[in-house]
């Protein structure tokens, strides 16, 4: 039995068009890329520094001279820093000095507090507004959501309150 060359060239025909598509079979490999630093371009804001960056507390005399200022938009005698500084450190538990002074100054009628109807006409403008009086940075939205939620939902929330609060703070010290 004979193989014509026709069978033969067949038979390679057949062999090599079946190598080339076994090795043109294979899978195709989907990747996904993933971006974890996304920027839009929506608009350029400030930055402030977060409570987590500060490594050292006020002093006494600074904490005093700087909540003066911040409440009664003006500076502190230096007669009456020295006298608040000594009562500061003459007393033992610094907490209840520190609610004492708070409390003096906010009694007060020379402290420089916005009205509760300024308060509740813009209450976006008054958490803002007290939070870079107070820490020096704008609020987190966090923050604004729950002060705002604080003030709408509670009559009995005073500017008055709201300073006292932030004044008697950790990130204020």
């Amino acid at each position: 039995m004979q193989v014509s060359k026709f069978t033969v060239a067949r038979n390679y025909f057949i062999i090599g068009l079946l190598l080339i598509v076994t090795a043109s079979c294979k899978k195709q490999i989907v990747q996904d890329k993933i971006y974890d630093n996304i920027i839009y371009d929506v608009g350029k804001i400030p930055v402030y520094q977060s409570a987590a960056d500060k490594k050292r507390i006020k002093t006494p005399t600074q904490f005093i001279s700087i909540l003066y200022a911040d409440l009664f938009q003006k500076a502190i005698t230096t007669q009456e820093l020295n006298e608040l500084s000594i009562l500061y450190l003459a007393k033992g538990d610094k907490n209840i000095i520190t609610e004492m002074l708070v409390s003096n100054y906010m009694n007060s009628t020379s402290v420089k507090l916005p009205t509760a109807a300024t308060m509740n006409a813009d209450i976006d403008k008054f958490i803002t507004d007290t939070y870079v009086r107070f820490y020096l940075r704008n609020p987190t939205s966090y923050e604004k959501y729950y002060f705002k939620n604080l003030i709408q939902t509670d009559s009995k929330v005073t500017p008055e309150l709201v300073y006292s609060s932030l004044a008697l703070s950790d990130e204020y010290w």
